[in-house]
């Protein structure tokens, strides 16, 4: 998902949230901080025990991490537009979350190694250079439910208050959309310069498979009109 329709779906959501305050009447606007990076919300009351809330979120960040002797840099960067719908259970500060975000989640990935580690079966490319090169990107679902628990310190009340996050965005498995040498390969072994390819594509999947399942925890200062 590109940045624009990022945008505009954030458009969309709040506007259709709008005709809920329009009959409604309790609205709030915050900022917050966490696993999703930072990130601003709105959020309408439904009901005494509903709520209705959009938000914006983005983060990035790298890391190394090394598979088959590459020494990779991952740079993942996650933009995400959310929709949830918070219930009160005990029309007290507890809230049970449920949702789905928007994402246009990537892991930009760039590794290298030394002519020494290449294993043997890929030694006919190695005159190429002295430290081969690879670029690709990693993407994840485009639409990714959420479920959660939370407590805000203000629920029901106007002014300033403080709210938490703990849950889930399941945003299925990686995959790597994209993976390739940098520079010119001798046509004569492109088979195994593919073959060598896929088994690291493989290498990184599994690497960042942690993401699948990922872990959402943030914190909110917001304003409740």
């Amino acid at each position: 998902m590109n940045n624009k329709l990022i945008i505009g779906s954030a458009f969309m959501l709040l506007i259709g949230s709008e005709s809920v305050l329009a009959s409604q009447g309790d609205v709030g606007v915050g900022v917050k901080a966490g696993t999703l990076g930072a990130g601003v919300e709105v959020m309408f009351g439904i009901s005494d025990d509903l709520a209705l809330r959009g938000g914006l979120n983005y983060i990035t960040f790298d890391f190394d991490s090394t598979l088959s002797g590459v020494d990779y840099t991952m740079e993942p960067e996650f933009k995400n537009v959310t929709m949830l719908l918070d219930w009160h259970p005990f029309s007290g500060t507890f809230r049970l979350t449920g949702g789905f975000s928007l994402n246009d989640n990537k892991v930009n990935v760039d590794g290298v190694f030394d002519r020494e580690l290449i294993p043997s079966e890929y030694n006919q490319y190695a005159y190429l250079t002295d430290r081969v090169h690879l670029q690709g990107s990693v993407d994840f679902n485009t639409f990714a439910p959420y479920a959660g628990i939370g407590w805000t310190s203000s629920h029901g009340d106007s002014g300033w208050g403080i709210s938490c996050d703990f849950g889930v965005l399941f945003q299925g498995a990686a995959a790597v959309s994209d993976l390739t040498v940098v520079g010119d390969v001798d046509s004569r072994f492109q088979g195994e310069v593919n073959d060598f390819l896929d088994e690291q594509k493989k290498e990184i999947q599994d690497e960042l498979d942690k993401y699948e399942y990922y872990p959402v925890a943030s914190i909110m200062l917001h304003y409740n009109f």
